[in-house]
């Protein structure tokens, strides 16, 4: 157990820097490492730290050791990482810290990854590396990398619903391409690079030409791109099909992103996907952007009933861009 506030600031320090790569990591999670020496001060000199490379490798550890050199590295020197670190047969995580002369490592979380669950975290204690695991009130590392864990949980992507909404419910505006501010459009792009994927309904796909594409400065992400149709459509280049009628079984939706390696999927289709995709409980959270402006040019159909999603689900989280407001909602 963690012993005293200093290894909980340090662990929460890791935990929080985790988020820095969030997304840009492929298939790995997004994981931050620190290295602190207590030979010198009781409140510990942190000699480096790490993060996931963008792509998934080095990982956090391995950035982190090869900031320092060996002879900076004593008996009251310790490691500090989010995830538990990786064990192979080949070069890993857990191996380079054995040779780095490290005698104690603080871990956040163990892997869900059953390939790896308790190897690193076993392989280190067989070898006298004192292990320190931390408690449930300092793992937010679960909450940050939440695709990650429900992936290896549940063995199917992470499926996040967003709809953008006027004030007074409409989903579609005859006047205007966009419903929200500049700023929640943004918001939603940075919202993006957290998803592998990104699909929208045909009809979408025809009446506002999206791009679903990550538009952020310094971030270059290949998302891949999908559209939903219940019959073979030609498609611009780098975007694919999903056949899928609203009246299937959603399954077939699951069965056919088998076929991309993804984690998490973002649908952002009109009113007609997003009640699909409600009504037949695939999904594993709601994001609602509702603007401040009301639409007076639009049609009963495109309405959404927020008023009972709001009473079936839990808010999760409320925050306000400019005059608009975006909900997450959950089971």
């Amino acid at each position: 157990m963690i012993a005293n506030n200093i290894h909980s600031k340090y662990l929460q320090s890791v935990n929080n820097l985790s988020q820095r790569n969030l997304g840009l990591t492929g298939k790995n999670p997004s994981v931050a490492c620190m290295i602190v020496d207590y030979s010198k001060s009781s409140e510990g000199q942190v000699l480096s730290y790490g993060l996931t490379s963008i792509g998934g490798s080095p990982h956090a550890e391995v950035n982190a050791l090869n900031k320092i050199k060996k002879n900076k590295i004593t008996n009251k020197t310790v490691m500090y990482v989010s995830l538990e670190p990786c064990m192979k047969e080949s070069d890993c995580c857990a191996k380079r810290i054995l040779k780095s002369g490290i005698s104690e490592v603080f871990i956040s979380s163990l892997d869900p990854n059953p390939l790896i669950y308790k190897k690193g975290k076993n392989f280190l204690k067989k070898n006298k590396v004192k292990i320190n695991l931390a408690p449930n009130y300092l793992n937010n590392f679960k909450n940050i990398n939440k695709i990650f864990y429900h992936y290896h949980r549940n063995v199917r992507p992470y499926v996040t619903l967003k709809l953008a909404i006027s004030k007074n419910g409409f989903s579609k505006d005859y006047n205007e391409s966009n419903i929200t501010s500049s700023e929640t459009q943004y918001y939603m792009h940075k919202y993006r690079v957290t998803h592998d994927a990104i699909a929208v309904g045909y009809n979408t796909y025809i009446e506002d030409n999206p791009r679903l594409s990550s538009r952020l400065n310094g971030i270059n992400k290949n998302t891949i791109k999908f559209v939903i149709s219940k019959i073979d459509k030609k498609l611009k280049k780098n975007f694919n099909m999903i056949k899928l009628n609203y009246k299937d079984d959603p399954n077939i939706f699951l069965h056919q992103l088998k076929n991309y390696p993804i984690y998490s999927i973002l649908i952002e289709g009109g009113l007609s996907t997003f009640n699909y995709f409600y009504n037949n409980n695939l999904f594993d959270e709601i994001v609602i952007c509702q603007s401040a402006k009301v639409i007076k040019s639009s049609k009963k159909r495109y309405k959404l009933n927020l008023s009972l999603l709001k009473k079936n689900l839990k808010l999760y989280s409320s925050i306000t861009y400019g005059e608009d407001i975006i909900e997450t909602y959950k089971y």
